[in-house]
């Protein structure tokens, strides 16, 4: 069994593995991070640690758009560093048979930033594959970025 966080972007659904899920917590006001990826939207404050906050969007080629107060932010554990992710809302969990998920490099070429597909009665969800979502060069960036913030 396969245990996932399905959240909505856009009125679309996806997920990440529920294992990878540190919290899950309202929009709150970050503030940009100079020298980040443009898939960064900046930096947060959650709990006391100065994490990046993603923007899947931007990600998936989404339209942009500002932040909203109904928002929300799933703060995951990729590699390297914890991360928060800004989503639309969070749908809830799903424990899904292992067995029902479809490799992500079947349905969509070279899989993209997905782990995988699983159907679900409202249509596919897209588990996204958190250790690629940051090219080897926007992780560097990022770390740079990082390191930068945490000097001044």
């Amino acid at each position: 069994m396969v245990d996932l966080l399905l959240f909505t972007l856009d009125g679309r659904p996806f997920a990440v593995r529920l294992g990878q899920v540190e919290r899950v917590t309202a929009m709150a006001a970050f503030r940009p991070l100079p020298g980040a990826p443009a898939v960064v939207a900046g930096i947060i404050n959650v709990g006391g640690r100065f994490l990046p906050v993603l923007d899947v969007r931007a990600r998936l080629g989404m339209a942009m758009r500002p932040p909203r107060l109904e928002d929300g932010l799933v703060v995951v554990r990729l590699a390297r560093q914890s991360v928060a992710l800004w989503i639309d809302h969070v749908d809830g969990t799903l424990r899904q048979p292992a067995d029902s998920l479809i490799p992500a490099d079947n349905v969509v070429p070279a899989g993209g930033y997905f782990e995988a597909v699983t159907a679900l009665p409202g249509g596919p969800v897209f588990i996204h594959d958190l250790d690629r979502f940051l090219s080897m060069e926007e992780q560097g960036a990022l770390d740079a970025a990082m390191a930068r913030e945490s000097a001044s």
